[in-house]
């Protein structure tokens, strides 16, 4: 039984998220990116050998599963501020911990996780720099971000005719924040001592330290 599935029969809401259609898509290409992304991001944290993790804005769970299978011991938090996605993540992932929170005012204190990951979630900010600050505030060691690639990203979907009618052209309606690789480092070294920034076509992905 899929979890939309397993939410219907309970008499909870569906899961419709773009997010959960992201990583749902039966698109080759899309497939093939995402899975490229999920390889960048899991080898990313790997490295930095951490025993507890925040995957913040865990959406239904996805990555916070791709990590768990990467790294069995890891003691994985994660929230959302959807409801649905926050059942569907904890069906996901029974071993990690899943709550409805708000980026702006993180229920968790300082230096409460050695890495602190988010994940396609700034873009969509009116105030990204404060829950820039909330994310570095509650990492003990690292903060790993990742957002659009700009322009790259909406170029990207311009190119295979998805939201021309968005301005940016080829933007999601949602995003609200258009980095390049430069102007994101340079908005993490608001909070962060940027590390390394990389990427996986077409998203842009960091690694920093909290600057205390």
């Amino acid at each position: 039984m899929s979890i939309s599935e397993t939410f219907k029969y309970e008499g909870g809401g569906l899961v419709d998220t773009s997010n959960y259609k992201k990583h749902t898509s039966d698109n080759p290409v899309q497939r093939k990116l995402i899975d490229r992304f999920h390889a960048k991001i899991t080898g990313i944290v790997t490295d930095l050998h951490p025993a507890t993790m925040l995957d913040a804005g865990c959406g239904e769970g996805f990555v916070a599963d791709i990590m768990l299978k990467a790294m069995p011991d890891l003691n994985i938090s994660g929230f959302d501020m959807l409801g649905d996605s926050v059942k569907a993540a904890q069906l996901r992932n029974p071993r990690g911990t899943f709550a409805v929170g708000d980026i702006y005012n993180i229920d968790h204190p300082d230096d409460a996780f050695d890495v602190v990951c988010c994940f396609e979630v700034l873009e969509h900010l009116h105030e990204p720099d404060r829950a820039l600050a909330e994310l570095a505030r509650m990492a003990k060691r690292h903060v790993v971000l990742s957002v659009p690639h700009e322009p790259f990203f909406c170029l990207a979907n311009a190119a295979r005719g998805k939201n021309l009618d968005i301005r940016p052209r080829g933007s999601d309606p949602d995003h609200r924040n258009f980095w390049s690789r430069e102007k994101f480092a340079e908005f993490a070294s608001m909070e962060l001592d940027v590390e390394t920034v990389t990427g996986s076509l077409p998203w842009t992905i960091l690694t920093g330290t909290p600057r205390r």
